[in-house]
């Protein structure tokens, strides 16, 4: 497994699944990272694209029961 690609979400390993999707959203893209993780990001053309490159990548790491949960989620930040 490579190093950068992130963990399935698990509670027992979330700081572990934190640290490897940070570092997974920051190959996507700085704007990619910072609408996953900053409340506030301004909200632009960069942003909505970045956005859904963000819910794909943190939707892509959940399990069906996490899934659903985040499912009515249209923000990556609020994943």
């Amino acid at each position: 497994m490579d190093c950068l690609t992130p963990l399935m979400y698990d509670v027992s390993n979330i700081d572990m699944w934190k640290f490897r999707m940070s570092m997974y959203l920051k190959t996507l893209g700085l704007h990619v990272f910072l609408t996953a993780t900053k409340k506030s990001y301004l909200d632009n053309s960069k942003h909505i694209e970045a956005n859904v490159q963000a819910l794909e990548a943190l939707r892509s790491m959940l399990s069906k029961e996490y899934l659903m949960m985040a499912s009515n989620c249209d923000s990556a930040f609020a994943v």
